[in-house]
């Protein structure tokens, strides 16, 4: 679904160059949950946005199906982004917008009738389970109900992969296990395909098929959640699993 062939990114500020990805070579399966772990800085959120080419490599190749993105026209860029969805740590909810017109928005910028859109909305109302809050606001939601709308407005265009940038951060543990078992439901009900960034290992444990290891920019480790959870072969998925379960620098 997804592949990285040697795709490198870096940033410039006017005094310095940040090397924030280095020649990450990647691939992720059709229909898989996969997970992108690694503490702050790894290179995390970099990578996963350049899956939708929201970050351009400097080098590279990113596909997409066999779609090499970085070698295709904006219009057919705009077009294969519509197949990604994405959700966030602080939800990105238009505050003046109620529900349904926060999940309307993308099918309103994809050229979608009204009464299709409202149609489509409310069916994704009904699955992250939120129908009687349509036409309430942002700030009249809690934490969970946001991530739900969240959720519900990257389903809209009907994508075929969904971005999740630390999409749980910010949430207590019991709404944080519903909006899991929530991506559990997507991932298995519709086959969409699903890539999870976190810095926290139960989350990963929890949802995740597969799961990439970065460190400093690089991939230290790949494998299923059992191999590098039961027998860590990279220093950082070591030091991951051992602050996860309590343990001291001291």
């Amino acid at each position: 679904m997804i592949r990285f062939e040697h795709v490198s990114k870096h940033f410039e500020t006017k005094s310095t160059k940040v090397q924030a990805i280095t020649d990450v070579n990647l691939e992720i399966q059709k229909g898989e949950i996969f997970g992108i772990i690694g503490f702050s800085g790894a290179g995390k959120s970099t990578l996963v946005r350049c899956i939708n080419l929201l970050e351009r490599p400097e080098e590279g190749a990113v596909f997409f199906k066999d779609v090499n993105l970085m070698k295709i026209s904006k219009e057919e860029l705009r077009r294969q982004r519509q197949k990604m969805g994405m959700i966030f740590q602080q939800f990105n909810l238009f505050q003046q917008r109620n529900v349904i017109d926060n999940i309307c928005y993308p099918l309103e910028i994809a050229g979608v009738s009204k009464q299709d859109r409202i149609k489509r909305a409310r069916e994704l109302l009904a699955l992250v389970d939120l129908t009687e809050k349509e036409k309430s606001y942002p700030a009249q939601l809690s934490g969970g109900q946001k991530q739900r709308v969240a959720i519900a407005r990257a389903l809209a265009t009907n994508p075929e992969v969904l971005l999740c940038d630390e999409a749980t951060s910010a949430l207590d543990p019991i709404t944080t296990r519903s909006i899991l078992e929530l991506l559990k439901k997507i991932n298995t009900g519709y086959g969409v395909t699903i890539v999870v960034i976190t810095h926290e290992l139960k989350v990963a444990e929890q949802i995740c098929d597969r799961v990439a290891v970065m460190s400093q920019g690089k991939i230290a480790e790949l494998g299923t959640v059992k191999e590098i959870f039961s027998n860590p072969k990279s220093e950082t998925a070591r030091k991951l699993i051992y602050f996860e379960e309590g343990g001291s620098t001291r």
